[in-house]
């Protein structure tokens, strides 16, 4: 229903606002919250500065109330952290940006997910599992290509599946394990959808960090990516992406390149398109919120 809802609206109006707002990168955890920590939004001109209470800027606390949604780029989750003792309300709070690096595991992580204010953790890049107090989101995708991601997602309506699986170029220098990676010629975004859309499954390995674009581009192109990602991220794509180790994926890579893909043995079900719809997880936290509420 999400993911037929958006093609619809795609169809009517693909501008830049509407990509934005309605296509899962990794800005949408702005379009979900109230107030927001942080600098990205100027940054990147995002279109809704006007709704948004921009915490850092005008110290507006008293406007928080409870169950409010608070945005934290990762670059300022210490400095968030030393005010939220005087934020008396309970909160939503979410955690991402776009530039590296990922949020990390630590100490003052451990003290914020036990904090009595914070009755739910919405995180890009999850370093928790999935629980009452926690959720992981979505990274999405890149937004500099969202209009020619969206073109193909409208023209991949009538889009047949002409191989089994792939591996299209990527960048080697974002990670250890990439650089063991074939080098192939780049591609421009329109080449490298058109190609991603024609195959059941695509190699997708980690990057700078373990979550990247090339997950949710397959996915909402009915591909199912074929990744080393750890363990958390399955409360995420669950049966929508294949999960391997790295050497495993290293000789289905080797395999490609030598045409011997009729070896890799995988059962193709098109993946849950709805993943890459910000309404279809917009809705999932507003019921998850309205139960903390009756609780």
């Amino acid at each position: 229903m999400y993911f037929e809802n958006l093609l619809d609206l795609l169809k009517k109006d693909n501008s830049r606002d509407i990509r934005l707002s309605k296509i899962i990168n990794p800005f949408s955890l702005y379009y979900l919250c109230n107030h927001y920590y942080g600098i990205e939004i100027e940054q990147n001109n995002l279109p809704l500065l006007e709704k948004k209470n921009n915490l850092q800027k005008n110290k507006n606390f008293p406007a928080i109330k409870d169950y409010d949604i608070i945005h934290c780029e990762v670059n300022y989750f210490e400095e968030f952290c030393k005010i939220l003792p005087s934020i008396n309300k309970k909160i939503i709070l979410t955690t991402g940006q776009w530039d590296a690096p990922q949020i990390k595991k630590n100490n003052l992580t451990d003290t914020v997910l036990h904090n009595k204010n914070i009755v739910l953790w919405i995180s890009q890049n999850p370093i928790y599992k999935n629980s009452d107090k926690y959720i992981a989101f979505p990274y999405g995708v890149i937004p500099h290509f969202l209009e020619e991601y969206s073109k193909r997602l409208i023209l991949n309506e009538t889009n047949k599946k002409k191989h089994d699986i792939s591996f299209l170029p990527i960048l080697n220098n974002t990670n250890p394990c990439r650089k063991k990676l074939p080098v192939l010629p780049s591609l421009t975004p329109t080449e490298f959808y058109e190609k991603l859309a024609e195959t059941k499954y695509v190699i997708s390995p980690i990057g700078d960090r373990d979550d990247c674009y090339r997950h949710y581009e397959a996915i909402g192109l009915g591909t199912i990516p074929i990744s080393n990602v750890n363990e958390f991220y399955k409360d995420i794509f669950g049966n929508n992406m294949i999960y391997v180790d790295f050497n495993t994926m290293l000789d289905m890579v080797n395999k490609i390149m030598n045409n011997n893909t009729d070896l890799i043995n995988l059962n193709y079900i098109e993946p849950n398109k709805n993943l890459i719809c910000f309404e279809y997880y917009e809705e999932m936290i507003k019921t998850i919120i309205e139960k903390l509420k009756n609780n």
